[in-house]
């Protein structure tokens, strides 16, 4: 009997090795994902609504704790000031929500529109929904009630009342005339 008892003990010590390549196997089956659609999701923050998102489809990717949702097919953002108030709205054809960060990325035809009539074009944005800032290396357009901008490489708050461009390639004064 003793010598089964050893011989069983024997068979089921794995290697260093053995065992890494069980917790690979355990780690690949502990992702999950879920779909859906026609969402619309509500990030609240302290007890209030800060962010109402908006899209057609989502899917959600967790792996170890941490969560992504691709959000496509007309994506919009909502952002609300401490009153509830509308503060700032992006929409894209696509966009990514990393969860543990608590940040957006945007793409494809990214539109920002601000309470205070700012706006801002480009193919992709990040945003820091933590910092309230955004960024992006890419082309942008911004335009505001009396003037233009273009350029590359934003960085900024999100209600784009403060921003910096790397490069400045042209800027211009709209006509505020009736026709």
């Amino acid at each position: 009997m003793a010598a089964l008892l050893a011989l069983w003990v024997g068979c089921t010590d794995l290697s260093d090795y053995d065992r890494e390549r069980v917790r690979d196997a355990m780690a690949d089956s502990l992702l999950s994902v879920t779909e859906s659609h026609n969402i619309r999701m509500q990030l609240i923050e302290d007890g209030r609504r800060i962010v109402t998102v908006q899209a057609p489809f989502a899917a959600t990717f967790t792996r170890e704790g941490r969560s992504e949702t691709e959000l496509r097919d007309s994506v919009q953002v909502t952002v609300l000031d401490d009153d509830g108030n509308v503060e700032t709205v992006v929409t894209s054809h696509s966009a990514r929500y990393l969860g543990h960060d608590s940040e957006f990325h945007f793409s494809d035809n990214v539109f920002v529109t601000t309470r205070d009539g700012r706006r801002l074009r480009t193919d992709y944005l990040e945003w820091s929904q933590q910092n309230r800032s955004i960024y992006t290396p890419d082309f942008v357009i911004i335009v505001t009630r009396n003037d233009s901008i273009t350029g590359y490489g934003l960085s900024g708050t999100d209600d784009l009342s403060s921003y910096r461009l790397t490069e400045v390639t042209g800027e211009f004064e709209l006509d505020q005339t009736d026709p």
